[in-house]
């Protein structure tokens, strides 16, 4: 085993007992109970010594090389191991979000200074004669998972976990197999987008069977983005609906909403993100019952506040960051997103940040403890 491997390994293994508990924190919070504390999804750098001790490595160099892969996914762990409250680390084979339309047959460009990314697309007479049967994983789709199933090796008895590669939405999927081309067809050819449609569903559910199959206990809760427990009878998948944010309202119910409802229903649930802002879109999600919870690119550009209310509302949760206002304290903030959350006693938020350094990392964990303390007590 690589020593910067074993390092790291050792590293987080001796905090396994707190990822556990972590794990379980949230896990209540996603079957709405209230849990004997609130989760804090926090990272913080270790020693800046420690980090700069182990290699850093382009996305092209990694791609193809298992070694590499884990030593840049293992790296990337530290600060989450190193957060003092209930962030789980977790590892993935980072091949970019053009992984899953390999499966289609094409290849994605790799880059020294940039993610992977997909520069070559299907023609339409090339899809159309395409069928489930002609959806197989190809040389790329099977380094990333031999580099899932070395991680999983490696991390197993840790209390980390490995979490699945890059998920697109169905019609995020269609999007990078066709290209903008999709866009006109949605009006000059809708039976073509959906029969790419149908084929995106079926990429998927291939391709994310293949993924747990690499997981040790994905049967039980998958974890995501290194901080992030889903229990498996919430689903556990994560789906970005990025592209959908382009659409108007009548194009969201007719070609992302029956098959975003189609992965969900084969794999029972998960969360759903998405970057900018589309008001159709949020509402309709949040009609959605396999969607458990919402995860935005860009806080920014909503009013968390009034966001938050909704989704605790219709029982779902919030997963990821949210901005702090200009000169507000942590007891200010914690108050203020913890508040807008409360819904029947629980706090439907999974709240993720990061500290500069593990004085202010205290800092933060004191205020979250006062914060809900203060508000539970109301």
């Amino acid at each position: 085993m690589n020593e910067y491997i074993s390092k790291i390994r050792a590293y987080i293994a001796e905090r396994k007992p707190a990822f556990d508990l972590g794990a379980s924190r949230q896990t209540d919070v996603w079957n709405g109970i209230v849990p004997d504390n609130q989760p804090l999804l926090l990272a913080c750098n270790p020693s800046q010594q420690w980090i700069d001790a182990i290699p850093d490595y382009n996305t092209k160099e990694t791609h193809f090389n298992t070694e590499k892969m884990v030593i840049s996914s293992f790296k990337s762990m530290l600060p989450t191991a190193n957060g003092g409250r209930d962030a789980v680390p977790s590892a993935r084979s980072n091949m970019g979000c053009g992984i899953f339309p390999t499966l289609f047959g094409i290849s994605q460009m790799l880059f020294e200074d940039k993610m992977p990314w997909l520069q070559e697309h299907l023609d339409k007479k090339t899809i159309l004669r395409m069928g489930p049967e002609d959806l197989k994983p190809g040389d790329e789709f099977k380094a990333a998972l031999e580099h899932m199933y070395e991680m999983n090796k490696l991390l197993e008895g840790t209390g980390a976990y490995v979490f699945p590669l890059d998920l697109q939405s169905a019609f995020g999927t269609a999007h990078l197999v066709y290209g903008d081309t999709l866009f006109y067809d949605l009006y000059d050819d809708p039976p073509f987008v959906h029969h790419l449609l149908e084929l995106s569903c079926e990429c998927i559910i291939i391709g994310m069977t293949e993924c747990l199959k690499a997981i040790s206990g994905s049967n039980k809760l998958i974890a995501h983005y290194n901080n992030l427990i889903i229990p498996r009878n919430k689903g556990g998948l994560k789906i970005s609906e990025d592209t959908a944010t382009l659409l108007s309202g009548e194009s969201i119910d007719e070609f992302v909403l029956p098959y975003l409802r189609k992965i969900l229903a084969h794999f029972g649930g998960g969360y759903v993100h998405y970057c900018g802002k589309n008001d159709y879109l949020f509402n309709a999600l949040l009609k959605e019952p396999l969607v458990y919870c919402l995860n935005f690119g860009n806080p920014e550009k909503h009013d968390m506040e009034s966001i938050l209310k909704r989704i605790a509302q219709a029982g779902k949760l919030y997963y990821g960051s949210i901005n702090m206002n200009i000169n507000e304290s942590y007891d200010d903030y914690f108050i203020r997103v913890l508040e807008a959350s409360q819904q029947g006693g629980l706090f439907n938020l999974l709240l993720q940040m990061s500290s500069p350094d593990e004085y202010t990392r205290n800092e933060i964990i004191n205020s979250w403890e006062n914060a809900q303390n203060k508000l539970r007590s109301k």
